[in-house]
């Protein structure tokens, strides 16, 4: 078991202050306007790292037969459910 000391506890509670939470770059967006958020906007743009094409067609491909299996087997229950109704009532 770990025992916390004070210096801990300090550090715990600075972590956690929410006054000291996004003040990691120097200003704020807030203050950038709308060209710095464009600006931002490009720069996280950038670090995405976009599937490759046939990636991008297999894994739709795979989605769309999901969806499409999944339609069908709720169509099918469907069909079951209005088959019963129709006998019994």
């Amino acid at each position: 078991m770990v025992k916390s000391t004070p210096s801990s506890k300090v550090d715990t509670e600075q972590r956690l202050d929410p006054s000291s939470r996004g003040n990691s770059k120097e200003s704020s967006a807030e203050s950038k306007g709308i060209l710095g958020f464009v600006k931002e906007t490009r720069e996280e743009l950038g670090k995405i790292v976009w599937p490759s094409r046939q990636q991008l067609i297999s894994e739709s491909v795979g989605v769309l037969l999901i969806v499409l299996a999944f339609a069908s087997f709720i169509y099918l229950v469907d069909q079951l459910f209005s088959w019963i109704a129709i006998q019994l009532f």
